[in-house]
């Protein structure tokens, strides 16, 4: 399964995710080019829980975009802003407001060792075991990592993210990507599908609409915003 952006935006097209441009855009940026401060009202029957940025308090705010899995880096960086404002400004863990966005070929990292070892997840992604030198069999950001970072940091890399951070997932690549690797391992249809991979998704990883979505309203919030990983 490609994660190409091209082949992406083709299937988000293909499935109308991605709506024809053109009409009223909302919520855009004012004419000083900032978000406006107020936060945007939410219907009380939408499913989606975006709790979170009201709980993003501290002085200090960002918000890190990983679009693909790029060994662990994009979080990675998270804990090492983390450690740098508590080095250079003595900042507490309440003065520091992160949040970690997973979208697009990021996806992968909010599934769980059991559903990387079911749905052989170390072969799609080329990710090998260095102790055997076979595609891994568990989730490489949970537990000790696999690609010689410091371990210190590295190490349990997506844990301490949850454990210091929101960490969101982007519904849409959850979709195309993780429901669609176990429709097309299990033949299962869509609803069965989805409710077998929410059941693997890693705990305190929260689902947002998407992750254009979730970056956004995080700057709404007041975080500033840096491109973790590429494609």
């Amino acid at each position: 399964m490609s994660t190409d952006r091209r082949d992406f935006l083709g299937v988000m097209l293909a499935a109308g995710v991605v709506p024809m441009l053109g009409g009223t855009a909302h919520g855009r940026k004012g004419a000083t080019g900032e978000f406006p401060a107020v936060a945007p009202a939410r219907d009380s029957a939408s499913p989606w829980d975006v709790s979170w940025a009201d709980k993003l308090t501290g002085k200090h705010k960002a918000v890190f975009d990983n679009v693909e899995l790029g060994m662990g880096l994009g979080m990675l960086r998270a804990l090492m802003w983390q450690k740098d404002y508590a080095e250079v400004y003595n900042a507490t863990p309440a003065d520091m407001s992160g949040v970690v966005v997973l979208r697009h070929g990021a996806i992968w990292a909010v599934m769980n060792d059991e559903f990387w070892k079911m749905h052989k997840l170390g072969e799609l992604t080329k990710i090998n075991d260095p102790a055997t030198k076979a595609p891994i069999t568990r989730n490489p950001f949970i537990g000790s990592n696999v690609y010689g970072l410091p371990p210190a940091l590295a190490d349990d890399v997506l844990t301490k993210c949850l454990a210091t951070t929101k960490v969101l997932a982007c519904n849409v690549a959850f979709s195309l990507y993780v429901v669609e690797k176990v429709k097309a391992d299990t033949k299962m249809d869509d609803a069965k599908a989805r409710e077998h991979a929410l059941g693997y998704l890693i705990p305190g990883v929260t689902l947002q609409p998407s992750g254009v979505f979730a970056s956004l309203r995080a700057q709404e919030a007041g975080c500033n915003y840096i491109l973790a990983t590429e494609a």
